[in-house]
């Protein structure tokens, strides 16, 4: 292992990476372990998207912090694989893991489990991920990895520098579309489960993250209604599009929305449901085609 600016063992590198913490956590009121928590999936990130041309999008989440800094935290990590099944997804996440940056971290695959019952053609696993420095274990967390969800755009390139520490640039990750984002979480909201599948969807944070996403995200109209038809039709739910959360979500949503500082000031349901139904309509009855929503103006022009 070569010595980073001077962090010549593990244990000097995660001195820094606490100190940086709470001095950002200190200037900014965001939660010193959430940020540690995203430094490390930066740098497990830094190994999946070490191959320029490799096959991972991010997505939920992680995907939406690093579009929006203070959205809601998450504890996994959510990856597309876009080649092969699941098998080889797995395969190939055991090797970006091994993949040396030469910044005294360590991952390793604890345990593999394949989700049941999800979304029509799209297979996924839960896997656990231990985080090591130097030679202890700092961290545990989870990643959600599937193959066979549906993109009509391409990904986008951004970076997440969650702490600024010398010579540890934050990865460039190629994030799940925008738009097809929306229409993933639209699409979740409406889902309903059980033998007869009549129980309704209690994945509030979708709501939450619909918010978050009206409020910070530019869109084009066209290509929103291109994403919400083609994950209607891939996930098979009937008729048309709607948005329609849940009445139950009137109580789970605002402590949901309370983690969540961007959206501290929209923490009733109704507020919530109000406005995303207002970003959605002309999405779900065609009329914002050639239009763009404008996220400063929560506005259609």
């Amino acid at each position: 292992m070569t010595a980073i600016d001077g962090y010549t063992s593990g244990v000097a590198l995660w001195r820094a990476v606490t100190d940086r913490a709470k001095a950002t956590a200190k200037a900014t009121g965001v939660d010193n372990a959430a940020l540690i928590r995203r430094f490390v999936f930066g740098r497990f990130l830094a190994r999946v998207f070490h191959d320029p041309s490799g096959p991972w999008v991010l997505k939920g989440g992680t995907a939406v912090l690093a579009r929006v800094h203070d959205a809601r935290t998450t504890k996994d990590v959510d990856l597309l694989h876009r080649l092969g099944d699941l098998d080889d997804a797995v395969e190939a996440l055991a090797a970006a893991t091994k993949v040396e940056l030469g910044d005294h971290f360590r991952f390793v695959i604890a345990s593999v489990e394949q989700n049941v019952g999800g979304q029509p053609d799209v297979d996924g696993a839960r896997v656990a991920v231990d985080a090591y420095v130097g030679a202890m274990k700092k961290s545990s967390f989870g990643v959600d990895l599937v193959t066979g969800s549906l993109m009509t755009a391409p990904p986008e390139l951004r970076t997440d520098p969650v702490l600024d520490l010398r010579g540890l640039a934050a990865p460039a990750m190629r994030l799940y579309p925008v738009v097809d984002h929306i229409a993933d979480k639209l699409c979740a909201t409406q889902a309903t489960y059980g033998v007869n599948g009549d129980i309704p969807s209690s994945r509030v944070r979708d709501l939450v993250d619909l918010v978050v996403l009206a409020r910070s995200q530019d869109v084009a109209g066209s290509e929103l209604i291109t994403a919400v038809r083609g994950e209607w039709e891939h996930r098979g739910l009937p008729g048309a599009p709607v948005f329609a959360p849940p009445a139950s979500w009137d109580r789970l949503y605002p402590p949901e929305a309370r983690k969540a500082p961007v959206v501290a000031d929209m923490t009733r349901f109704e507020d919530a449901a109000a406005l995303v139904g207002a970003f959605l309509a002309p999405v779900l009855d065609g009329s914002a085609v050639g239009r763009r929503w404008v996220a400063s103006d929560l506005s259609w022009q």
